[in-house]
């Protein structure tokens, strides 16, 4: 084998492993993102973008965190009980409605949310929200939006794959039950094998897709975060779904 012929096979090798590597990259588009994704099989973690590490606010990836909250706290009796709308209309149609935890965490209703803090208390969900230890763990700038755009409450990619790795493996400082529960509410997809869980967030110029997803044995938490003109948690989602399913 000639000198050229073997240059010229370690050029497409060192071609095929970059257009390889560089296939492995989600697609961000005209976004500034990042991507956290743990597997916690062999506890492998993989990094994506500049902003692992800093906090912003959870948006409504917090629910996940309320919903443990207020089943604990019994702020509702179950999953399924509903809430009666308060009747003030809102941005989005199918918010004007009575709402379950089930129904308002699959399409992020802000006040059912709200009410729910109101009804565990500002003492309880802070002791609640420092047991997690989420984020920076401060709920101080109102009981309804801490976790909200502007709000005080801010955690970080990086943190959202802990507190969820420690959802999965139920570790979380809530009862057997509710984290059961949440899991359960938070699935989005199941076939063929494989389980997807998530939740959007979307506030102050920010969009959030965290959870986690499973097929055979392995179970891998991820955290998406966009951020730029149109970022919302439907956009990051998007990302997440078609970097996932490769």
């Amino acid at each position: 084998m000639t000198p050229d012929i073997n240059i010229a096979k370690k050029a497409i090798s060192i071609f095929a492993l970059c257009i390889s590597l560089y296939a492995s990259e989600p697609d961000f588009g005209k976004f500034d993102g990042t991507a956290v994704i743990v597997d916690l099989n062999t506890s492998t973690k993989t990094i994506y973008g500049n902003h692992v590490d800093e906090r912003v606010n959870p948006c409504s990836t917090f629910k996940i965190l309320n919903s443990m909250i207020a089943l604990d706290s019994k702020a509702v009796r179950d999953e399924n009980e509903t809430i009666a709308w308060d009747g003030v209309v809102r941005t989005y149609p199918f918010w004007n409605t009575e709402h379950s935890m089930r129904s308002a965490i699959a399409v992020s209703t802000v006040w059912f949310y709200q009410e729910l803090a109101r009804r565990v208390g500002e003492k309880q969900m802070d002791e609640m929200v420092r047991a997690a230890e989420y984020g920076n763990m401060d709920t101080s700038k109102t009981l309804t939006d801490f976790w909200l755009g502007g709000g005080s409450l801010k955690i970080s990619p990086n943190e959202q794959t802990g507190f969820l790795a420690k959802l999965v493996r139920n570790q979380l400082p809530f009862s057997l039950h509710s984290q059961s529960v949440v899991k359960e509410i938070m699935r989005l997809e199941k076939r063929e094998g494989v389980t997807l869980s998530g939740k959007t967030g979307s506030c102050g110029g920010i969009g959030w897709f965290v959870g986690f997803i499973e097929w055979d044995d392995t179970v891998k938490v991820f955290a998406f975060q966009i951020r730029g003109e149109g970022a919302n948690g439907v956009e990051a989602k998007k990302i997440a779904i078609e970097f996932l399913k490769r």
